[in-house]
């Protein structure tokens, strides 16, 4: 039951009826007693601010931002995180007074899941992430900030990701962060290297997300060494096919309800003050995606 009193959170997103956050939060809430809901909202292209002052104006206490606007969020807040401002992405909304203030999760997220479901080393290591997008920019930001010792992006347009690359380079001085192309031929020894170098490999784009682009960004499965752990951030499937080709390969892989989980708990601490079970969550969250309508299974 909802009162008056029953404070409202949010998911602004295209598409949202898979979305598993909802799952998450609702269950966070009622772990602390708190009166609060949380609950999706599929939002029209062209409308982000329509949507997100139509939360303020009905007293929302914060929301999610999730594919594909979480870069175009960024140009409707107020104030910004310095993490969410250099990866130039946002996916937290706090509604403070007369202020939208707007954070990025998916880079503590990324690092978090990694340090729990993984034992992954992050200091010291190097990573391989397909993507130059906000989430692979997220990512990035979280490793960096953990102390990897190089981060290389995979992506397909130079003008986009030279830019991330030089920005990233001011910030993190001391860590090497590079790029290479993908499906350029003459680039395929740098992928070949920059790919088997790299302690992690994450895929964060779409592909393999069933009914966006489903695919394998993989390019030669022999490039795989058994001593890299893949991270896909899709989740639905949860078993995908990135994720199947490290795992013939003997690699360690980890799934996206990982991240999901993840940056859902830094959402939540930042909204509540209150911190949840990582890993107790992602138990029950699987639990569900697993046994429950497949509507509920998605991304983010």
């Amino acid at each position: 039951m909802t009162g008056e009193k029953t404070l409202l959170y949010g998911l602004i997103g295209n598409p949202v009826g898979h979305s598993l956050s909802p799952v998450i939060m609702n269950r966070a809430f009622a772990q602390i007693g708190l009166d609060a809901v949380y609950a999706a909202f599929g939002v029209r292209p062209q409308m982000l601010d329509a949507a997100i002052n139509g939360l303020y104006a009905m007293g929302a206490s914060g929301a999610n931002i999730s594919y594909p606007f979480k870069e175009e969020a960024l140009y409707h807040l107020d104030v910004i995180s310095s993490d969410a401002e250099l990866a130039h992405a946002v996916n937290t909304l706090v509604f403070i007074d007369d202020e939208i203030h707007g954070y990025n999760t998916d880079a503590p997220g990324t690092a978090t899941a990694l340090e729990l479901f993984s034992e992954v080393p992050i200091e010291g290591n190097s990573a391989f992430i397909f993507g130059a997008g906000g989430s692979a920019r997220a990512a990035a930001y979280g490793l960096l900030e953990k102390g990897a010792d190089r981060v290389t992006f995979g992506a397909r347009s130079r003008e986009q990701v030279e830019i991330v690359v030089e920005r990233y380079g001011y910030t993190f001085p001391e860590q090497e962060i590079d790029y290479v192309l993908l499906g350029n031929r003459d680039e395929k020894i740098r992928r070949r290297d920059a790919f088997c170098d790299a302690g992690i490999v994450i895929n964060a784009t779409p592909v393999g997300m069933s009914g966006v682009a489903e695919g394998n960004l993989i390019e030669d499965p022999e490039w795989i060494d058994s001593r890299q752990c893949f991270f896909d951030f899709v989740y639905h499937p949860r078993q995908t096919a990135f994720l199947g080709c490290a795992r013939r390969a003997g690699a360690k892989t980890l799934g996206g309800i990982a991240l999901l989980v993840s940056q859902a708990a830094e959402s939540f601490r930042i909204w509540t003050d209150h911190a949840f079970d990582v890993k107790e969550m992602a138990q029950a969250v699987d639990m569900f995606s697993a046994e429950g309508p497949s509507a509920q299974r998605g991304v983010n």
